[in-house]
């Protein structure tokens, strides 16, 4: 059960896609890509594209399992919420 949410959840592109689109809304999102995007390329520049590469990487592994945790948690209180409201 855990696997099939995880792929209709985790790894869905219309998910992804619908993120996406939600952040080119959000105040300052713009500003902090473009941040990032100038940051990142003086790192790279700094330490090469291979050791940035395998960093990156590492982030983004590192953080998706912080942001399946939050997740979970927020599963988590809307079944609480479902429960006590006997929905």
């Amino acid at each position: 059960m855990q696997d099939l949410l995880a792929q209709l959840l985790w790894h869905n592109v219309e998910i992804d896609e619908a993120a996406g689109r939600i952040c080119q809304t959000l105040p300052g999102f713009h500003e902090a890509e473009q941040d990032y995007d100038h940051l990142a390329r003086q790192i790279r520049a700094a330490v090469g594209c291979d050791l940035y590469d395998h960093y990156f990487a590492q982030l983004i592994r590192y953080t998706n399992y912080e942001m399946q945790a939050y997740y979970s948690l927020g599963l988590g209180l809307r079944a609480d919420i479902i429960k006590a409201l006997e929905v």
